[in-house]
């Protein structure tokens, strides 16, 4: 009899989450284009020194608003997990410096340089980078422990995590290179299973302990014959070779399917049962 678990952990939607932070910030690309129509402006008027002032203020209000965004990204994973590291640089707070400065620069630069518009401009600035700061926040500096227990440390569980994470994206980046719609399906659904798993473990860390053996061995074995399978089907169709991939997906997804359960379950000796049927069979065809 099948027994169906229900785990507490939400559902990765990374659809959701990928456009919440892809869209993030594109104002701040919006907001500097007055300063590149001047820019343009003055190299029509053949005034050099407004050009270079206004096209660097420019530019610098451009790479303001890419660190901006990469600091966004950083901070929506962070978000997303319940147990994570900080960013280890603040990029958010490195590009409101970047945007303040370039604003108090260009406020000097419309006082033509006074030593009366020094204290404005710095004031402008200071404004920009508390106006930044109020709208968008600031970088998350201490990492997230979430759940955790005796037992396990936070390194631990964050160093697992994100070796887990990096096997997955590989998965992910060596999907995109199979055309086959059918294979592509497939792997985004197991892709998303591990990262529910993922999850799962960030609700309750004690189970790293017994996912650690299941995690490399689903995770190693599918990154494997994923990147090998796209690798070698470069728009040829051997089928003997798609009939082999095919059945490793299957045994993949049924198996880590089953494996997810009994890890919810707390079935430890199941668990290592069905890694090691899982593993046997990866190795028969050759993936381990």
């Amino acid at each position: 009899m099948t027994t169906t678990v229900k785990s507490a952990a939400k559902r990765y939607e990374p659809t959701i989450h990928n456009v919440r932070y892809g869209i993030k910030g594109i104002l701040l690309y919006l907001l500097p284009l007055p300063a590149l129509i001047t820019a343009i402006g003055s190299l029509m008027r053949g005034d050099v020194m407004a050009t270079l002032v206004t096209g660097g203020v420019f530019a610098a209000f451009m790479v303001g608003a890419s660190v901006a965004r990469h600091g966004f990204r950083l901070e929506g994973e962070y978000e997303r997990r319940k147990i994570a590291r900080a960013p280890s640089t603040p990029f958010k707070t490195v590009a409101a410096i970047i945007i303040s400065t370039a604003t108090g620069v260009l406020d000097w630069w419309s006082s033509d340089y006074a030593m009366s518009g020094i204290l404005p401009a710095v004031l402008i600035g200071a404004a920009t980078f508390l106006g930044f700061a109020l709208y968008y926040g600031l970088d998350p500096r201490k990492d997230k422990a979430g759940n955790i227990s005796i037992g396990v440390t936070i390194e631990e569980v964050l160093d697992a995590l994100d070796a887990a994470n990096v096997k997955i994206d590989a998965i992910e980046q060596a999907r995109r290179q199979i055309p086959n719609p059918e294979f592509n399906a497939r792997l985004q659904r197991i892709t998303s299973k591990a990262r529910e798993v993922l999850t799962s473990i960030e609700d309750d860390p004690t189970r790293l302990s017994r996912a650690r053996k299941f995690l490399k061995v689903y995770l190693d074995g599918t990154q494997r014959v994923t990147e090998g399978y796209a690798r070698t089907h470069q728009g040829e169709k051997a089928v003997a070779l798609e009939t082999n991939f095919s059945r490793v997906l299957d045994s993949i997804e049924q198996t880590f399917a089953e494996q997810q359960a009994k890890l919810l379950e707390d079935n430890h000796f199941d668990l290592d049962v069905q890694i090691e049927v899982l593993e046997t069979q990866l190795k028969r065809e050759g993936v381990l």
